[in-house]
């Protein structure tokens, strides 16, 4: 195509996935560029068996992590594909065989992204929405989220969510086919704090939850796992704290130090390991624990392992303490910036609302500890998960698991 005479000295434009051309006054330069768009490959034709999963940072975790073990375990002829953060080096040995890798961000992610017939994802990737991402007619998109019976205040339900991140939460909401829901509770979250209401919610159950409900044997087996990753001595019980992120950057809360050791010997016997897990978004701001007397378990990639290791777990808003109470084992709310916390984010509701002791300071932790009463608490665990309709019972996986087959198949899916 013969061009302009503007053109031919003054234009810029994609000349393939990766590369930019600028021309100026007649001179060329070739700029490598991000490669975003998939509309770059909007040609390929969507391929009928692949299945494309992404789990919060990349790591194989989460929801995402359970459906892609239950087909791999079906024996399920899928093309299994995962997309990985430039942190994959901490967690390669993570990923079963069978599953190829792709780096987030390059031609090589967003090729599969736009020839994969299913995604599964645990959150928004608002980057790729903002640079671009859409789903192409054909594809279906099964979204897992990455909390349940969280009390958090998420997506729409924030009052101080950006005009900017509603925009694109909006156009990426629209996309979703699927919500994975495990409780009456958590279909209501998800009415709330998604910016459409049309995807179907299908209460299947929580797939990372179905480790809680394996065999002894095998829950024992994870846990010698897990205290040989840590180098922990097996015999030593483990309170797992596990603090979620400050969005001010505000650090000062995660105070809590391991003077609860010796009361948790006292209350529950035995001897006691102080195991800190601080979320990936802190963990970019810290070299290690806080406290240097927590042994670090940040890095170990998989949170589900770590609770059913740990024989007791303390938090503060994170989501983790609602899936760790189905193992009826002692929970414990540490939150020095509570009221700072409610008036910021918001909380759902009250934390006086949970079965778990609440502290604001390591004193009223270690009365919390000595004061716990076993059976008081597990009929408050009880009447929580009645209470929000909690439907986990080890079959989620299978359940997500035979809606992908159902949909590779080119067959009607019940749901």
């Amino acid at each position: 195509m013969k061009l302009s005479w503007i053109e031919r000295l003054f234009s810029f434009k994609d000349v393939d996935p990766t590369h930019r051309q600028l021309c100026v006054l007649g001179v060329r330069v070739k700029l490598r560029r991000h490669v975003q768009d998939m509309a770059f490959y909007h040609d390929h034709p969507i391929e009928p068996r692949k299945v494309l999963f992404y789990s919060d940072f990349g790591a194989c975790q989460c929801s995402p992590k359970y459906i892609a073990e239950e087909l791999q375990k079906r024996g399920s002829d899928c093309d299994l594909v995962w997309v990985v953060e430039s942190n994959i080096l901490h967690y390669l040995h993570s990923f079963p065989r069978g599953i190829r890798l792709v780096m987030r961000g390059t031609a090589e992610a967003m090729y599969e992204l736009a020839t994969a017939r299913v995604w599964v994802k645990n959150e928004r990737m608002l980057k790729e929405a903002c640079l671009g991402l859409r789903k192409r007619p054909g594809q279906v998109y099964i979204n897992t989220w990455h909390g349940s019976l969280g009390i958090k205040k998420t997506g729409g339900q924030r009052d101080d969510l950006s005009k900017r991140s509603r925009q694109l939460s909006a156009v990426y909401d629209a996309q979703l086919d699927y919500l994975i829901s495990n409780a009456a509770y958590t279909t209501r979250f998800y009415r709330e704090m998604f910016f459409s209401q049309t995807p179907k919610i299908l209460e299947y159950g929580c797939p990372r939850n179905d480790i809680f409900f394996r065999p002894a044997e095998e829950q024992q087996i994870i846990r010698l796992k897990v205290c040989k990753a840590l180098e922990l001595d097996p015999a030593r019980k483990i309170l797992l704290w596990a603090p979620t992120i400050r969005e001010d950057n505000d650090l000062s809360c995660l105070s809590l130090d391991t003077n609860c050791s010796g009361p948790l010997a006292e209350r529950f016997g035995g001897e006691w390991n102080c195991v800190a897990r601080l979320h990936h978004y802190v963990l970019r701001q810290l070299a290690v624990a806080p406290d240097k007397s927590w042994l670090n378990a940040s890095r170990y990639p998989d949170m589900q392992e770590l609770l059913v290791a740990a024989d007791a777990l303390v938090t503060d808003y994170s989501s983790c303490i609602y899936d760790f109470l189905l193992t009826r084992r002692p929970g414990f709310i540490y939150a020095p910036d509570r009221k700072k916390y409610e008036a910021g984010r918001g909380l759902c509701y009250p934390l006086a609302e949970t079965p778990f002791p609440v502290a604001e300071t390591n004193e009223q932790f270690v009365q919390a500890i000595r004061s716990f009463d076993e059976a008081a608490y597990h009929t408050r665990v009880e009447a929580f998960l009645r209470g929000k309709g909690s439907i986990d019972d080890g079959h989620a996986s299978a359940r997500v698991a035979g809606l992908i087959e159902g949909i590779l198949d080119g067959k009607e899916v019940a749901t």
